[in-house]
């Protein structure tokens, strides 16, 4: 009877590590499909074929750091905010999209008399403009003293993701971080 619960035991104990394990392939398999998908690459992009686990590959330690990166941005500046994924940003291509020209340049113009004096500022509130797809009243108020509009607040809290996503990144291959990495366009990043 002992030998019988010892085999039980083992062979449970068996089942479960196996079960655990094939948990873990799939979860691992569909995370790579995933970021297959988010960057409109195949496997052989980051991995060298059928020698999956080996970091020979410039892309599959800059996808480990793109990873940590991520993580540390949904622990962190978008913590109850919400999760941003590979999808986020990349949307499909390799590279992230930038801010066409054309919008914020435009945005610019339109507001030419207000910024005379503010160049820089005018700059960056035209990048955020177009980012978001958003007018001025978006963020602030008719009176620009009040400013108590919620994604006024929203943009300082976003503000250290601009900090932290250099981390991440050599000197050769640095982005110049843009709200439209994540917005491109729209008010809510898609996830």
């Amino acid at each position: 009877m002992i030998s019988t619960m010892r085999t039980a035991l083992v062979t449970g104990v068996f089942v479960a590590v196996g079960a655990i394990a094939s948990y873990a392939q799939g979860d691992g398999e569909a995370r790579m499909r995933s970021w297959s998908v988010a960057l409109g690459v195949e496997c052989a992009h980051c991995h060298v074929p059928d020698r999956w686990m080996e970091a020979s590959k410039p892309a599959y330690a800059f996808a480990q750091r793109m990873t940590r990166m991520v993580s540390r941005l949904n622990e962190g500046p978008l913590k109850g905010v919400g999760i941003v994924t590979c999808w986020t940003c990349h949307r499909g291509r390799p590279i992230p999209a930038r801010v066409p020209r054309t919008e914020w340049e435009r945005i610019q113009a339109d507001h030419e008399t207000e910024f005379a004096t503010q160049p820089d500022r005018a700059l960056g509130m035209s990048i955020y403009a177009a980012s978001l797809g958003v007018d001025c009243s978006y963020c602030h108020e008719a009176d620009r003293a009040a400013n108590a509009k919620a994604p006024k607040a929203m943009v300082a809290r976003m503000l250290p993701i601009f900090e932290e996503i250099p981390k991440y990144f050599d000197d050769s291959r640095r982005p110049v971080t843009q709200c439209y990495m994540c917005h491109q366009g729209k008010t809510r990043p898609e996830r």
